[in-house]
């Protein structure tokens, strides 16, 4: 039996162009490694190779931000981070966050990706204008998938904006 490619009818039909335009950058901040090593390997299954950069230290995810996108920020990102980290909270990472110039926060789009099912976590991300959505870890091929088929909804990465 002839395995099959990876790829095969895995993403979504206008993927390429949009990888042609602007290449989507994948950003994990959490704490926890096992984690990071599983969302790069979710990130990579669903897209057939990009590789996400991981902070284990939100304060250098900040960092990354301000040095590698303040100047002239061009490829989209889709962030994920994790809420409960011990040295700065992914809530406090916002606050922080939100006094970056428009022009990086218009080419990331931030998911909280948590373990928390905690409805007030849950609420205080759909509350918060920088926060696309909540994800329950672990992130999947499946969930990486998804936010990627709905590339066609938003002119930057694709995805879904209410």
């Amino acid at each position: 039996m002839k395995a099959q490619p990876l790829l095969s009818n895995s993403l979504p039909a206008n993927f390429i162009d949009m990888q042609m335009k602007d290449p989507l950058h994948f950003v994990i901040i959490d704490d926890d490694s096992i984690n990071n090593m599983v969302c790069r390997a979710a990130i990579k299954s669903a897209t057939g190779g990009e590789l996400a950069v991981c902070f284990n230290n939100p304060q250098e995810g900040l960092k990354y931000f301000e040095n590698e996108y303040s100047a002239k920020p061009t490829n989209p990102i889709l962030l994920f981070l994790d809420i409960n980290m011990p040295e700065m909270n992914g809530w406090e990472w916002l606050e922080k966050y939100s006094s970056f110039p428009q022009s990086i926060k218009d080419k990331v789009t931030i998911y909280i990706l948590s373990s928390s099912v905690n409805p007030t976590d849950i609420d205080q991300a759909h509350s918060n204008s920088l926060v696309k959505d909540y994800i329950v870890k672990p992130l999947t091929k499946a969930k990486v998938m998804n936010l990627l088929e709905h590339s066609d909804s938003n002119p930057m990465l694709g995805l879904k904006m209410d």
